[in-house]
C-alpha cells in the first residue's frame, strides 16, 4: 500500500471539511450531528498547519546555523594560515618548525572499512 504524501493528506482533509460543510443538512437528518466532528478536524489541520510552518522555520535556522558555522571555520583557518605564514616570515621558509607545522594541512584520508568475511 502506498503511503500519502503530506499535501495529499492535506488536501484530503480540506476537501473533506468542505464536502461535510456542504452536506450537513443531508447528514444530520441521517442522524450524524458533524459539528462536533468539523471542529475537531478544523483544528487538527490549523494545528498541523502551525507544527509544518515551525517546522519550516527550523529548517531554516539550521541552514542559517550551518552557514555560521562555515563562515566561523572559514575565518578561522584564515587566521591560522596567516599565522603561518608569519611565522615562516620569522623563521624562514626551511626551519624545521615551520615545515613541522605545514605538515598539518597535509592530511591522509582514512582508510577505507574492512568488509567482514
Amino acid at each position: 500500500m502506498a503511503s500519502l504524501t503530506e499535501s495529499k493528506k492535506r488536501d484530503f482533509i480540506t476537501q473533506l471539511i468542505v464536502i461535510i460543510e456542504q452536506n450537513a443538512p443531508l447528514l444530520t437528518n441521517k442522524g450524524f450531528d458533524p459539528t462536533g466532528k468539523l471542529s475537531q478536524l478544523k483544528a487538527e489541520k490549523t494545528l498541523a498547519d502551525l507544527t509544518e510552518a515551525g517546522q519550516r522555520e527550523a529548517v531554516a535556522a539550521a541552514k542559517n546555523a550551518t552557514k555560521a558555522a562555515i563562515e566561523a571555520l572559514d575565518a578561522a583557518y584564515t587566521d591560522a594560515s596567516a599565522t603561518v605564514d608569519l611565522i615562516s616570515g620569522l623563521l624562514g621558509k626551511d626551519d624545521n618548525l615551520l615545515l613541522e607545522i605545514k605538515k598539518l594541512r597535509k592530511t591522509t584520508p582514512p582508510p577505507p572499512p574492512e568488509n567482514p568475511a
